[in-house]
């Protein structure tokens, strides 16, 4: 059973608090271990859609990037380019986004290094050897750093129930190529007599699979099974069958993550914020409220146990498990169960609050 480390903070917390507090986190979780002199060591976030405050707070990244620098590594914050229409579906727009948001230099100490180039394909094929793909696609910076820090917001999902550490890593630093090797197969359909016509989901269809006339009409052989349309839908009109895609989903995520992490062992630390947890993950471009009573934020060198100890602790505060908070038909322990039989870590966690004075 891995440890998981724990302190109590909140958004509204002081620059004070938040460097006491993680700096203390960052001691007793041991994750400065994992950082060397010289190593070009990638700080893995998500910079959050133009507009939205729900994407993890610079000032805490920027408090991480110090405690790396103290090893003498050159950190470097990056993310990758996402597959729906967005100003982050291309390097120049994912930077730009970053730098409004306070990921640049001035905000964060370090510079924002998009992982997978200009265009989303710079990439390398690494061997995975899973039970969906045998090689998968992950941006080329993540694989060429020599170390890594990943820092995740937790949240609902709707594809996965949740979203986590094990998200960010497959899913997060996957190239475009990746990406739509995770959602390949997965097909919407649209439900008639819901369908107002209104024509939302053709207008953020990043394929272009999409035509309205009476109702709308998904081309099967286009679609890229991104579930876009079913984020935009406001009638419930696009249906997924959710029992094969979820577990698929979190498989095919678990075997990119996998990619990951069995190329820096003992070289990635993980963070996790677990406050402003909301239904939907980051990427979604409006506003969300929280739904469920914040935790704090967690460290680990273990990222399938940090997964479990966010699931395992908001059922314990909240009473019920995340997935029925978001997404009730959704099991997100689907990606915790194969992770650990992928022997990427422990699928319990041993949660270690830390005393900070």
């Amino acid at each position: 059973m891995s440890k998981v480390h724990l302190v109590s903070i909140t958004r509204a917390a002081s620059r004070e608090e938040v460097a006491a507090k993680l700096g203390a986190l960052w001691r007793a979780a041991g994750l400065a271990e994992c950082f060397r002199p010289r190593d070009l060591a990638a700080v893995k976030v998500h910079v959050g859609e133009p507009g939205r405050p729900t994407y993890v707070p610079p000032r805490v990244v920027r408090e991480l990037v110090s405690l790396i620098k103290q090893s003498e590594a050159s950190p470097f914050v990056t993310d990758t380019a996402v597959l729906y229409r967005s100003p982050r579906d291309n390097g120049v727009g994912h930077t730009m986004v970053a730098a409004d948001h306070g990921y640049d230099l001035e905000g964060v100490g370090c510079p924002f290094v998009p992982a997978d180039g200009l265009n989303g394909a710079d990439e390398i094929d690494v061997t995975v050897n899973g039970k969906h793909d045998e090689t998968v696609a992950i941006a080329s910076a993540i694989v060429h750093a020599r170390s890594m820090l990943v820092v995740t917001h937790a949240t609902g999902h709707l594809g996965t129930g949740f979203g986590g550490t094990l998200k960010n890593l497959g899913m997060g630093c996957s190239s475009k190529k990746g990406k739509l090797r995770q959602h390949s197969g997965q097909t919407p359909s649209i439900d008639a007599e819901a369908c107002t016509s209104c024509g939302t989901c053709a207008e953020w269809c990043p394929a272009d699979a999409i035509e309205v006339d009476d109702v709308a009409v998904i081309d099967a052989e286009t679609c890229i099974g991104c579930g876009e349309c079913v984020a935009t839908c406001l009638d419930g009109a696009v249906r997924f069958d959710w029992s094969v895609m979820g577990r698929d989903l979190q498989e095919r995520i678990v075997e990119h993550a996998a990619a990951v992490v069995r190329g820096k062992p003992d070289r990635i630390a993980y963070v996790t914020v677990a406050y402003d947890i909301t239904q939907d993950c980051d990427c979604l471009g409006r506003d969300q409220p929280s739904i469920v009573p914040d935790i704090g934020i967690l460290a680990s060198r273990d990222p399938v146990a940090l997964d479990r100890a966010v699931l395992d602790l908001v059922r314990e505060r909240a009473g019920q498990t995340l997935e029925s908070l978001s997404y009730p038909d959704r099991d997100g322990t689907v990606q915790i169960d194969y992770a650990a039989e992928m022997e990427l870590g422990e699928s319990h966690a041993e949660v270690v609050e830390v005393d900070v004075r």
